[in-house]
């Protein structure tokens, strides 16, 4: 077992969140049908993520729920309607921080983009400790996204680069031509067999193919 990983994409009103949950916590496709909030051009830009044009409906509802939920680092960053690099860097750090209060390794943790991360368990676990081990990362990643409103900030950066348009694309098909186009999958991958993959581990998503460090990148830069 090399570790757990979280990483989430989804561009859905709702904030909902869809993972596959385990030893292995890989990404599985989040896409949802999001109105379009605007005309202009908004999208990820060279700073970071700007939801004025396409998702100030859902910039609105996002701040409203952070609002009433207490999360005042979160708000700050959402009150311009952009989202910087330095402050995704930002909810990286204190995600860490989080994790390190549960009393996990600084170096066992590797933040990646938008909510991918990993984290190592220790050496010489027993099967028993390790699932036992597996099933408190998974209870403390949970906790610490939520804290400062972390998923939410790095749901709708996703949503943004995913779907810049907001024009309600399914980001899981855009994710499968990326998977095809870079020679992951065969041309006759679909959505459905995604949908399977991810929620199986199967497929791209197997550890197999996941300790190619050169497969795991590709992979991991379609999304």
């Amino acid at each position: 077992m090399k570790g757990e990983r979280m990483r989430c994409r989804l561009a859905a009103v709702t904030f909902t969140t869809l993972c596959v949950v385990g030893m292995a916590c890989m990404l599985a496709g989040c896409a949802g049908q999001a109105s379009n909030a605007g005309d202009g051009s908004a999208a990820g830009t060279a700073d970071g993520y700007d939801l004025n044009a396409h998702y100030s409906a859902e910039l609105k509802q996002a701040r409203a729920q952070l609002k009433e939920q207490g999360d005042g680092f979160a708000v700050g960053i959402l009150e311009d309607g952009v989202i910087t690099q330095a402050e995704l860097a930002e909810v990286n750090d204190r995600i860490v921080q989080c994790l390190t209060d549960y009393g996990y390794a600084k170096d066992s943790i590797d933040m990646g983009e938008l909510g991918s991360m990993s984290v190592h368990p220790p050496s010489g676990m027993t099967q028993e400790e390790s699932s036992a081990w597996g099933g408190s990362v998974n209870q403390d990643l949970q906790t610490c996204e939520t804290r400062d409103g972390a998923r939410t900030i790095w749901q709708l950066a996703s949503a943004v680069q995913a779907n810049p348009n907001n024009d309600g694309a399914d980001i899981r098909q855009t994710i499968v031509d990326c998977y095809v186009r870079e020679g992951l999958v065969e041309q006759s991958y679909t959505v459905d067999d995604y949908d399977r993959d991810s929620r199986e581990g199967t497929g791209p998503f197997s550890d197999a193919r996941r300790t190619d460090a050169g497969y795991r990148q590709k992979l991991e830069a379609c999304g």
